[in-house]
């Protein structure tokens, strides 16, 4: 809940006062307020109270601990082009930012997700942790990331195996169908009046199609061009639009975690502050908040290097691969009746990381996973970005399909865009022919 200007100015005059705060309050064995909030500490008797007068003066250990909750859970201004992030720390940036009737939205953290990326990323700060600082039972921490290292790392290897296998072994055939199907197409439709492409396919010269060929061609013939995806544009794109989409879902997520981890999360020393902990925590267990969420305090140079090569950067490569590999493929399908099965079949690719989330990790581990919290820690008020900037990807997906269609597209080169028409007059009178009849 956002705190009123008027409480936000009476915490500033309390601290400016000289009562011995330094980022919140709190009384020891009581609520543990900070910036406006309350957050639960270790003692079971912490509670959720809202700020309210006069601000207790902590004791040594109390202003330590809300000192560092107070640093990490303060919304702080983030740079960020077209962004208005506001200062929680001053209450008249706050309080000129509702003056002109807009609301102002507070960010605090951001879970991890519910799949084996998320499993993974957990284990690897939890566990790596405890090792290094030698807390806990080392065989049991160092099972825990072993397994669920090879876990990821199976994961990718069958993501990429899987995309491997499709580009040498499944859409080579669809191509080279495709391609003879259009071939002989251009030589009946255009009688001698042909050129041989770079990829040794012939296609008609301009201004010797007759559109009178096509009842003479074989029925096979005409049923199978006329099948063809690119022979009907305006369905294909829907479909092509629809795949992009679904991988427009995986980068977006992707690249807010990835900016989340090594731009946004603040950088520290050693593996024993990357989260929130009692000074006299001799195990080097993480604190809770009201929540119990477990607050990540910052990362190392390492850990970020860590998780944008081996986890960010390939999923990544793997999406951007899929997206061109799918599209290719669903071009190439002869039938319009598989360009939907074929759509599906690629989604399968990008849920394996949530199929073996759901089969195989403990529920423990699941746990860990969903009480890890990464904080945000900003205050954004409306504006055009904060409403309108996520609509970016919905003209990104828009420009990619008819780019793909229309200059990326490679299994149909030279293609002339000559099959449409004639095959919606067929269809045309094909259907009137069958109203007449009933």
């Amino acid at each position: 809940r956002l705190a009123s200007p008027t409480d936000r100015r009476r915490a500033s005059g309390a601290m400016s006062d000289g009562s011995a705060l330094a980022a919140g309050a709190g009384v020891q064995g009581g609520p543990l307020r900070v910036a406006g909030r309350s957050f639960a500490g270790r003692s079971p008797g912490y509670q959720a109270l809202p700020l309210e007068g006069e601000l207790p003066v902590l004791s040594s250990r109390s202003s330590t601990i809300s000192a560092k909750l107070g640093a990490l859970l303060t919304p702080g201004r983030l740079s960020g082009r077209g962004s208005e992030v506001i200062s929680s720390a001053d209450p008249d940036s706050l309080e000129d930012s509702e003056s002109d009737g807009e609301s102002i939205a507070e960010f605090a953290g951001e879970p991890l997700d519910e799949d084996l990326y998320g499993v993974s990323i957990a284990s690897l700060l939890r566990d790596l942790r405890k090792i290094i600082l030698g807390h806990g039972n080392f065989c049991l921490r160092l099972s825990r990331l072993t397994i669920t290292v090879i876990m990821l790392s199976l994961l990718v290897a069958l993501q990429f195996y899987l995309v491997l296998e499709m580009k040498v072994k499944v859409t080579p055939e669809g191509v080279r169908h495709i391609r003879e199907l259009y071939d002989e197409f251009e030589v009946e439709m255009y009688g001698n009046h042909t050129f041989v492409t770079a990829h040794g396919y012939r296609r008609g010269q301009d201004g010797y199609f007759d559109a009178r060929r096509f009842d003479d061609l074989e029925l096979e013939l005409k049923e199978s061009i006329c099948s063809i995806p690119l022979s009907h544009p305006v369905f294909f794109g829907c479909i092509l639009l629809i795949w992009t989409f679904t991988v427009v879902v995986d980068v977006r997520r992707l690249i807010f975690l990835s900016v989340l981890f090594t731009y946004r999360v603040a950088t520290v020393s050693s593996m024993h502050d990357i989260f929130l902990h009692g000074d006299d925590e001799r195990h080097g267990r993480p604190m809770r908040n009201e929540e119990h969420k477990v607050i990540l305090s910052g990362l190392t140079v390492s850990v970020k290097l860590l998780l944008m090569f081996f986890i960010f950067l390939p999923r990544l490569l793997l999406d951007v691969v899929l997206l061109w590999l799918g599209c290719r493929w669903l071009t190439s399908t002869d039938n319009l009746q598989d360009v939907f099965l074929n759509a599906v079949a690629l989604e399968f690719i990008l849920c394996l990381k949530d199929l073996i989330y759901l089969a195989v990790i403990p529920m423990r581990n699941k746990v860990e996973s969903q009480e890890l919290l990464i904080p945000m820690n900003v205050m954004e008020r409306a504006n055009y970005q904060a409403y309108l900037g996520a609509f970016a990807w919905l003209l990104l997906a828009f420009a990619w399909v008819p780019f793909y269609m229309f200059w990326l597209q490679g299994v149909l080169p030279d293609y002339k865009w000559d099959v449409r028409e004639i095959c919606h007059k067929q269809e045309a009178t094909a259907a009137s022919a069958l109203l007449k009849s009933s």
